[in-house]
């Protein structure tokens, strides 16, 4: 039997750059430009929801792995995943009446969910 790549390593090296690239360039942009909002936002609202959508894919990922469910084309996966976390986000973001930050937290779940879906493989067994 084959070791699944759905680990806790794989799990890291998938939520450590969801979570710091965000981070890196909206805070950057923030020290540059003098504004403690955008910094303030970079590690809450901007690099906070892409590590969530990360989570949330690698979790939905291995489970559609591990039950032999659904397993398309990488590129099709990404598509399906990145607008079920936009639509999950917007549903929160409007339950939670957090429309100020709509596009604070919308790049960043494309952003988290696409590094999953593109750089996770899935296999048939």
């Amino acid at each position: 039997m084959e070791k699944s790549t759905f680990n806790k390593s794989s799990f890291l090296k998938l939520a450590i750059p969801s979570y710091l690239i965000p981070l890196a360039f909206s805070g950057t942009s923030g020290l540059l430009l003098n504004k403690p909002e955008l910094i303030k936002a970079s590690y809450s609202t901007i690099a906070l929801p892409s590590l969530l959508a990360t989570a949330a894919c690698f979790t939905l990922l291995w489970q559609l792995q591990k039950r032999q469910l659904f397993l398309v084309n990488r590129f099709i996966m990404t598509l399906i995943l990145v607008l079920l976390m936009v639509f999950l986000s917007l549903g929160i973001i409007y339950g939670f009446q957090m429309e100020k930050y709509i596009w604070d937290i919308l790049p960043s779940v494309v952003i988290g969910s696409a590094i999953v879906t593109l750089t996770q493989p899935l296999k048939k067994h």
